[in-house]
Parts: C-alpha cells; structure tokens; sequence
C-alpha cells in the first residue's frame, strides 16, 4: 500500500482553521492594562483588515466612534481627552482619571466578535516613608507607603536592598536587624506598583538612641561643685572675720 499523504490545500485550510480560531480566541479574550493619573494610555484592538467603521465603549457607554465619510466623534467624559486611529482602531486616552478604571470593548463592521480590555488605573505613587526604631534588642524597620494612596493598596509590591541577607530574602514591609554590627550600613526599601517604583533609605545608626548618660551626670555635677565651693568660701570668709584676718605665718 502506498503513503496517504496530505494534499498541499487540505493542509492549507487546516493552518487557516487553526488561526481562525487562535484569533477569535483573542478577540474573545480581555486585555488587562494599567496607567497612571494625568497620564495616557493607548488601547490596541488585534485589526489586519480595513477599517471603514468603528465604535469604542466603556461598560455600555460610547466612549468614540467613526464611520466611512463622517467625523470622529466623542462623547463625555472622554470627549476632549481621546482620539482614534481610524486606520489600526487604536483608542488614545489623554489625561487618565480614576474613573476611566474599568471595561472597554470595542466593535468594528468586519467582526462579530467584540475585543475587551480592562484598565486599571493607579495615582501617582509617592516616595515611602522609612522609619526605624530599637524593639526588643533588635532594629525595626517600617517602610509604609503614605495613607493618602489609598487605592489598589493590595497590588503593592516590596523589596529591600543592602548588605544583609534578610534584605535579599524579605517581600515584607517590615524588616528587622541585629542591634550588634555594623550600623554604618545604608538600607533601602522599595515600594513598587505595575507602572512605577519608589524608594527611600536610612542609616541604621539613627536608628538607635545615642548614650547620653555620661554626659547626662557630668551637666548635674557641675552645679553641685559650684554650690559646694561657693559654701567653702562663703565658710573661710566668715572665719577669717572671726579671727580678725586670714592666718599669718
């Protein structure tokens, strides 16, 4: 019997099938994006045909939409803030503001399947605040980001950098360090979300209280010395006027 081969366009059609489906299993998929406020992001449908129609909408709501022969048109609150390549379908959002966080789609005239994306959109972050403290014989560190970043608290991410081994180990925003060593060492923490990082660093030295005992009882003997050699003299004086003058040899 001879080889049953695979005829060239029987083979053809199965490769085509196969990206047929690749693609519709994208389309049908949601793109998860993020950005910051105040800045833009660019949402990108998969297209490789023609566009000669188009709308892009937030939960339900027309965001901006074009057709063959008209105008762009947007619509509030984007209407100002967005444009769109009528060539690729890509969506420009300018200017990002807490509430542009959540479900877009988008819809062309040549598919039936609608592409969906998901923004995130986080503040700005700010700089950590490093503080540290001796507790129990040890040096704790805190790194804490300020209360008034108050969203997407849970999507923060940790990390440490100096010469100790805890610090390569530890995802946690508190870190602890033998009182005994060297306090020369400078640490660092960072605090990091999906679009940016920030940091911020202490020397551990400051971060334990300095000795002042020593000092401390020498400032308190100084006036009792004085207080006793001011009655010594005080003492002498009044026995010298007793004795009518000092005692001559």
């Amino acid at each position: 019997m001879g080889k049953i081969g695979v005829r060239g366009p029987t083979a053809l059609a199965a490769v085509f099938s196969l990206a047929i489906l690749l693609l519709q299993f994208d389309f049908n998929s949601c793109k998860n994006l993020s950005g910051i406020v105040n800045k833009s992001i660019i949402l990108s449908p998969l297209n490789t045909q023609p566009i000669t129609e188009i709308i892009w909408k937030k939960e339900r709501n027309k965001v901006i939409e074009w057709e063959s022969g008209s105008d762009v048109k947007s619509y509030p609150p984007f209407k100002g803030r967005v444009s769109l390549n009528t060539q690729s379908g890509d969506l420009h959002i300018l200017n990002l503001t807490s509430l542009d966080e959540g479900e877009y789609e988008v819809e062309m005239q040549h598919s039936t399947n609608i592409m969906k994306f998901y923004v995130t959109v986080f503040d700005a972050l700010p700089h950590p605040i490093l503080g540290c403290m001796l507790t129990n014989g040890s040096i704790k560190a805190e790194c804490e980001v300020p209360s008034n970043y108050n969203r997407h608290r849970d999507l923060l991410n940790y990390s440490w950098h100096c010469d100790f081994p805890q610090c390569e180990r530890s995802a946690e925003p508190v870190l602890y360090f033998d009182k005994i060593g060297d306090l020369s060492q400078n640490v660092r923490c960072f605090v990091a979300n999906p679009e940016s990082n920030k940091s911020s660093s202490v020397v551990l030295s400051t971060c334990v209280p300095t000795d002042n005992s020593r000092n401390r009882y020498t400032l308190i003997s100084i006036p009792i010395l004085v207080i006793c050699l001011g009655l010594l003299i005080k003492y002498m004086w009044k026995r010298d006027r007793r004795t009518g003058g000092p005692i001559s040899s």
